[in-house]
């Protein structure tokens, strides 16, 4: 990230916390892809600022996550806990805001790995539905609003060309079969282990905006996505689906291969709204687009910050 842009997000992170009476002072990043995150040291607390462009549905699913992950802590889930003594979330000049309980690290704290994150997702995948209305799964997440709000990181032909998958994986997704071993019901929408955060009470899930309900397949398919597209070893793969109790061959269920196509470039997301500040991030971002288009097989390489 830019200076530029980290200032703009400290000072609207003093905004929204002088609004909410929270002490903003020494807030310390933590990440900024989707969201700037930052952790207010005096008020031991978290705070999560994404760019929203006034979006009622965005606005809509970042409440959600806040009332999904009180419910899931009535319920004993190891998950982030919204900051209760804030009314939330806040919405500024086209960023929503939410707020959330610190969780420190614990002192031999290490890295969730496949395992991990298939025991968690089992877990929250046998809850019934909580008495909150979810939004539908968007297997595109926010890269049609980010095209829409960035048409400048994307040359006329490598957005026509995107627009159009997007078109049709959103044209085949709602009819597109999928595996019944994996039904439909509340899902993370976004689950990887770098959303598993390592505390000593053990590892609690973060990062909810993309709760919703929809095929559970949805919540296995980031971790194929980094075996094929970022490298992770294919034992990665292998782990999960054996904790989690699937056949690994459902990686070429016609339902799964359409939800991967559609992770692939949700992937992008980052990369458009980033590419006009980064060099980095452009650079990566035509590199992508270039093997999707020519349908090369290649390992894709994050830059600092991004995944």
């Amino acid at each position: 990230m830019t200076p530029a842009g980290h200032d703009q997000h400290v000072i609207l992170l003093q905004q929204v916390c002088a609004a909410a009476g929270l002490d903003a002072r020494d807030a310390v990043r933590l990440a900024g892809r989707a969201n700037a995150v930052y952790r207010l040291p005096h008020a031991n607390a978290v705070a999560r600022l994404r760019q929203t462009h006034n979006s009622p549905e965005w606005d809509r699913r970042m409440a959600t996550s806040v009332k999904v992950t009180r419910w899931l802590a009535e319920r004993d889930y190891p998950t982030v806990q919204p900051l209760d003594a804030v009314p939330q979330p806040v919405t500024v000049n086209g960023w929503t805001v939410t707020f959330w309980q610190y969780e420190p690290p614990g002192e031999d704290a290490t890295s969730a790995n496949a395992t991990d994150l298939a025991r968690l997702l089992r877990r929250l995948h046998t809850l019934q539905n909580p008495p909150i209305e979810l939004p539908a799964t968007d297997p595109l997440g926010s890269l049609p609003i980010d095209l829409h709000q960035h048409p400048e990181a994307l040359t006329t032909q490598q957005r026509d060309w995107l627009l159009r998958r997007c078109a049709d994986i959103a044209a085949a997704y709602p009819t597109a079969p999928m595996p019944p071993e994996l039904d439909h019901g509340l899902i993370h929408g976004d689950a990887h282990t770098g959303n598993l955060i390592p505390t000593c009470g053990g590892y609690v899930v973060c990062d909810w905006d993309s709760v919703s309900h929809g095929s559970r397949a949805q919540d296995l398919i980031p971790s194929l996505y980094r075996v094929v597209r970022l490298g992770s070893p294919r034992s990665t793969w292998l782990e999960m689906c054996s904790a989690y109790g699937i056949d690994p061959d459902l990686e070429h269920h016609p339902g799964m291969q359409l939800l991967y196509r559609a992770r692939e470039i949700r992937a992008l997301a980052a990369y458009v709204r980033a590419a006009s500040r980064s060099v980095a991030a452009k650079a990566e971002l035509d590199k992508r687009m270039r093997t999707l288009m020519t349908g090369e097989d290649a390992i894709w390489h994050a830059p600092q910050g991004f995944q």
